[in-house]
């Protein structure tokens, strides 16, 4: 009975730590708000905070994976809607709603790649939302790649296509080639997307988010 008590309180301890830091967030900015303010605001020690976040970095992440889930949701409700448009066309949706997102919550992404950079470079390219977003990605540049035949990789991965034959080796070999360039296609543009260099765009250069989404597609959605 004690240890679902405490994993219980553990859970209720991170909900109002994240519900503290959104209300401070929202109203001083992720910068000013320090890790004290947080455990203050939530009714937690300073002990308790550090072991739901290390770190504001932390903070930012779980805040940001609740926020984006939303955006990936009005995602998949686009490219399901729009599955008959060329690839190339919802490459660009795809575009659209993630720089949308990007410059709307700029200043709370700034800090999670700020941390991840200094502390574990590979952090954000394993994260949830991002293995989800490159996945979609990779399987819309897959359809651009000539040599790869969805169906027959899908019949490939289900054992139906007869291995023996060297003509269907062949072509599994061109589907599985296409398969890497349409993944390193979608991570380079992925990688791309960094919240710094958005937000430079936008205030150090003066483009709209509308330019910076058209000059993406343009680079990236052909």
């Amino acid at each position: 009975m004690i240890k679902p008590r405490k994993r219980s309180d553990a859970a209720e301890n991170c909900r109002l730590i994240l519900q503290a830091a959104k209300k401070l967030f929202a109203e001083q900015g992720v910068q000013t708000v320090s890790m004290h303010q947080i455990a203050k605001t939530a009714g937690v020690g300073q002990g308790t905070l550090y072991r739901c976040y290390a770190h504001k970095g932390d903070l930012c992440a779980a805040i940001a994976e609740q926020v984006g889930m939303e955006k990936i949701k009005e995602l998949e409700a686009f490219l399901l809607t729009n599955k008959h448009l060329p690839a190339g066309e919802r490459i660009g949706g795809v575009l659209h709603y993630i720089i949308q997102f990007i410059d709307e919550k700029v200043q709370l992404l700034l800090p999670i790649h700020t941390v991840h950079d200094c502390e574990d470079e590979s952090a954000y390219f394993r994260s949830p939302m991002y293995r989800l977003i490159w996945d979609k990605l990779t399987g819309l540049y897959a359809e651009l790649e000539p040599d790869y035949d969805a169906g027959a990789a899908a019949a490939q991965k289900a054992g139906q296509e007869s291995p023996g034959a060297s003509s269907a080796n062949a072509g599994s070999e061109r589907r599985d080639a296409a398969w890497k360039r349409a993944n390193a296609k979608a991570h380079i543009l992925l990688s791309s997307l960094h919240p710094g260099g958005i937000i430079h765009m936008r205030e150090s250069m003066g483009l709209t988010q509308e330019q910076v989404t058209q000059y993406y597609c343009e680079l990236f959605a052909r």
